[in-house]
């Protein structure tokens, strides 16, 4: 209540300010919190974009090594012999270690997680679990990103990828324990790593970058925009108020000022009144709605005015008629008082006397 009163009692110029103010930091903020989300969730497509883009790669390279590399490897080697390299998977780690040694690399983990690895080092965790069944439960998804908070590492925003084992090459070395050559049971034994089915999704490929990259990403760009928008924001609140002031503020303050001369009753032709009047006629040449107040307002004036004139005039008129109707009831009040009576009467006595003592005509 008391601060819609002090509201209230604010000039217009303030109150355009504070309306103004306002508006701009309840926007800074509105617009703030939008630009931020839709900032981090670009800052995230992109990241995202690049762990596709990365998994991909991946993709390519494990399918260059089974379809190309896998026969010239294998050709010189005896049923029972078995290299490592022959594996996509072990090719696509390869080829990942040797990228995050490059430079804007290094921070980026790459795992191909497994139900049932043959390598311990595949195995798949809780979470990664859980992304295996996803998959297996949603099929035609084919990619899914998101972040990911681990204990002692922190936050990450990982994009991963089903790995579907399409190729009945797979199932030579993952069918049976009794089909894998033996160099392969010798190095990671019988007991994981087989019973895969073909057609099934046996793990996912993930890609893990720290989410600070993100975020940093995304302040950056905020930062940036918020500044611009700032920025723009300030000029045009400092354009708006110096156009109101000579185009709305002042006009309105000359039109209070003469409204305050008329109901003080200073309608003669002063030097204020006549500037303010001035500035009325600035206004009245305009086709806006302030022009057209003040040509209603001129009118109202003028009227005033003639008609302060006219009233002076006939208080004027009117005193006259009073005083010469006092003066006559002065004169009647004085000539009905018992004394001026005595005096009338003693005066005619004496101008009978005088008569009567005038001398005769000479001619008598």
């Amino acid at each position: 209540m008391s601060s819609s009163f002090r509201f209230s009692q604010l000039k217009l110029g303030s109150k355009f300010s504070a309306l103004l103010l306002t508006v701009f930091i309840l926007g800074s903020a509105i617009g703030g919190l939008v630009l931020s989300n839709a900032l981090q969730h670009k800052a995230e497509n992109q990241v995202a974009a690049q762990g596709s883009v990365l998994l991909q790669t991946i993709d390519s390279v494990r399918n260059y090594t089974d379809r190309e590399i896998r026969e010239l490897l294998q050709a010189p080697l005896g049923e029972d012999e078995f290299l490592p390299q022959t594996v996509p998977s072990y090719s696509s780690r390869r080829v990942f270690e040797m990228l995050h040694e490059q430079a804007g690399f290094s921070d980026i983990a790459y795992k191909e997680a497994m139900f049932n690895p043959t390598n311990p080092m595949d195995q798949a965790d809780d979470f990664e679990m859980d992304l295996i069944q996803f998959f297996q439960k949603h099929p035609e998804k084919r990619e899914m990103s998101d972040f990911r908070t681990l204990p002692v590492q922190g936050s990450f925003f990982f994009s991963a990828r089903p790995i579907a084992i399409q190729n009945q090459s797979c199932l030579e070395c993952h069918g049976r324990p009794d089909d894998a050559p033996r160099a392969m049971l010798d190095l990671y034994g019988r007991e994981n790593g087989f019973g895969w089915e073909l057609g099934s999704i046996a793990g996912v490929q993930v890609v893990y970058v720290p989410a600070d990259e993100v975020f940093q990403a995304a302040r950056q760009s905020s930062v940036m925009v918020m500044g611009v928008f700032v920025g723009v924001f300030a000029i045009a609140i400092l354009a708006l108020n110096n156009l109101l002031k000579p185009a709305v503020i002042r006009p309105i303050q000359d039109l209070a000022r003469v409204s305050q001369q008329l109901t003080s009753g200073e309608t003669d032709q002063s030097e204020e009144l006549r500037t303010h009047q001035e500035r009325l006629e600035t206004v009245a040449t305009r086709g806006d709605e302030l022009g057209q107040l003040a040509k209603i307002f001129q009118r109202m004036v003028q009227e005033v005015v003639t008609r302060e004139k006219q009233l002076k005039e006939q208080v004027k008129a009117l005193r006259i008629e009073i005083n010469q109707a006092k003066r006559s009831q002065e004169v009647a009040e004085i000539t009905e008082t018992d004394y001026f009576q005595d005096l009338q009467a003693k005066a005619k006595q004496y101008r009978r006397r005088n008569q009567d003592n005038k001398p005769a005509d000479s001619s008598e």
